[in-house]
């Protein structure tokens, strides 16, 4: 049988009409896998009983077999009777030692009954002994007085093939059906599927794995389809309290599983979102051709005094321990505040925000009045937690070690920012092997410069920004600045719904009173002057202002 896609689109019209759906399996996987024979077995326990739950399994009872030729009609019709006869049925899962303690029983087909039964977790596994006929067979021999045999097993969840150890098959049912190779799957809250001598071109090995290692996936893959068909359709046979057990059974797990993949994918979304803050880019942004952005925002913030407190006052280990705490703090308040950390440069950090690193599934653009407002947002909070921090109250310190640190050194720590918006290049620097996706430009040259001449604890910005910032508002048209900032602090009760202003939030938002900006005339760094500038206060306590 060459498989084909018609051929899983007829089973599954006919597997949900048929009475015996397992049978129908059994004949459609015999000669999917060219096996010699098959057999199926349901899960149970003292009481014989079909549709028990998988987790009061104590046996393997052989239930139904299938063949090739006139062995295979013998199968078909005594086989039950044969292996029950010769001991092979029921297949024990486990079994009590003299001491009177359980113990998991050796073989394949107990292991499966028993190991599989997380299918809704992970799938349907299936299992292979593709030993060659003569080491299979003297195997047996060999270890007949044993029962059980260490034999190469690999197991095949749907994508790829991985090698178990400390499985044995059980020699008894090798000497009895002349095996081959073997090939054991879980029928979920039924047991298990098994094959006999499989064809082994299938199974043909090189030094690099399965010769025809694509043709053998497709057949797997199509079995593992047909078991979830069959097991679904078999469960129409239960009836009364059985079906709507099973039906229970099949839906806690199910919600279960529902809730633990929204969860992973609410953790992956944070997760995402936390490292693009960081400066994580995707494979486009790192191939993406470098353009000019004329509505970009940049910003740096700077540790003041930094050389003289790592060289004279505090021991490299303290001083990277409270260095990596303020990082950790950028980061995460970038992360809030949907802006970007470029890179962390010694005890500086670079922030962006910049229309090629948005939210493709946004929808909408943001204005560069948005990207101001957010990345003053983000810088202030940044500074505020870091107040928190050399006062020995912030979540991440909780045994207050920078206080301690700091009061022993009799020093402090304290930080400035410079913000500038405009034209900047954004594109992938460095080399072949590591290489970063920044910003370069005018605008960014001058937030560098506001930064070197700007006033600690605050964020000294252009007359440009401050003309943008005389006019902003946060409304609804400015949806993450307003989704952040007027949800996120529920400034409900203080302003109307639809219109804040933004310094009035500002203030609101920080608990600073008075003015919160301070104009500089005249200032300069090295070749950088600015006749006009501002400076935006950012704690509320701060002695300068």
């Amino acid at each position: 049988m060459k498989p084909e896609s018609s051929d899983m689109e007829k089973f599954e019209r006919i597997v949900f009409k048929k009475k015996n759906p397992l049978g129908l399996l059994l004949s459609f996987s015999l000669k999917l896998m060219q096996a010699s024979q098959a057999g199926l077995l349901f899960g149970t326990n003292k009481t014989y009983s079909k549709f028990l739950p998988p987790d009061q399994w104590d046996r393997g009872v052989m239930h139904k077999f299938d063949g090739k030729g006139f062995k295979g009609v013998v199968l078909k019709y005594f086989g039950t009777w044969i292996v029950k006869y010769k001991g092979l049925s029921p297949v024990r899962l486990y079994k009590e030692t003299q001491f009177g303690e359980t113990k998991e029983t050796d073989g394949i087909i107990s292991f499966v009954l028993r190991k599989h039964q997380d299918f809704y977790e992970k799938g349907i596994k299936i299992l292979i002994i593709d030993t060659s006929p003569e080491a299979l067979r003297v195997e047996a021999l060999n270890d007949a007085k044993e029962n059980f045999s260490k034999v190469s097993i690999l197991s095949y969840d749907g994508d790829v093939f991985k090698s178990l150890s400390d499985l044995k098959m059980n020699t008894s049912i090798v000497n009895q059906f002349k095996s081959q190779n073997f090939i054991c799957a879980y029928i979920p809250d039924y047991g298990a599927i098994v094959f006999n001598m499989i064809d082994e071109n299938l199974l043909q090995k090189n030094k690099d794995g399965f010769i025809n290692k694509l043709q053998l996936k497709k057949r797997l893959n199509m079995l593992i389809s047909a078991i979830e068909m069959a097991s679904i359709a078999y469960i129409g046979l239960a009836r009364g309290r059985q079906a709507a057990h099973i039906i229970w059974r099949k839906e806690k797990t199910l919600r279960k599983t529902a809730l633990r993949l929204k969860n992973k994918e609410i953790e992956l979304n944070e997760q995402k979102n936390y490292l693009k803050a960081v400066g994580a880019v995707n494979e486009n942004q790192l191939n993406m051709e470098a353009v000019s952005i004329t509505d970009g925002v940049y910003a740096f913030i700077d540790m003041i005094g930094s050389a003289t407190l790592r060289n004279k006052i505090i021991n490299p280990l303290d001083y990277f321990f409270i260095l990596n705490l303020c990082h950790q703090i950028a980061a995460d308040n970038a992360n809030r505040y949907s802006c970007r950390v470029d890179n962390f440069i010694g005890d500086s950090v670079f922030l962006q925000n910049a229309s090629p690193f948005d939210d493709e599934k946004a929808g909408f653009p943001m204005g560069t009045h948005e990207r101001i407002m957010l990345i003053i947002f983000a810088i202030t909070s940044i500074f505020n937690e870091i107040h928190l921090l050399k006062t020995g109250r912030h979540e991440m310190d909780k045994s207050g070690r920078v206080k301690k640190i700091l009061d022993e050194a009799q020093t402090n720590i304290s930080f400035r920012a410079g913000m500038e918006m405009g034209t900047a290049l954004i594109g992938p620097l460095g080399s072949q092997k590591r290489r970063i996706v920044t910003a370069i430009g005018k605008a960014v040259n001058t937030a560098s410069r506001l930064e070197s001449t700007g006033v600690q604890d605050g964020i000294h910005i252009s007359e440009n920004v401050m003309n943008l910032l005389k006019d902003a508002h946060i409304t609804r048209d400015t949806k993450i600045v307003w989704q952040t900032v007027f949800i996120g602090n529920d400034l409900k009760k203080s302003e109307t719904l639809n219109d804040l202003d933004f310094f009035n939030c500002y203030k609101t938002t920080f608990g600073i009173k008075g003015n919160v900006i301070k104009e500089q005339k005249n200032i300069s760094y090295k070749e950088f002057s600015k006749n006009i500038s501002y400076v935006i206060k950012c704690i509320p306590d701060s002695d300068n202002f």
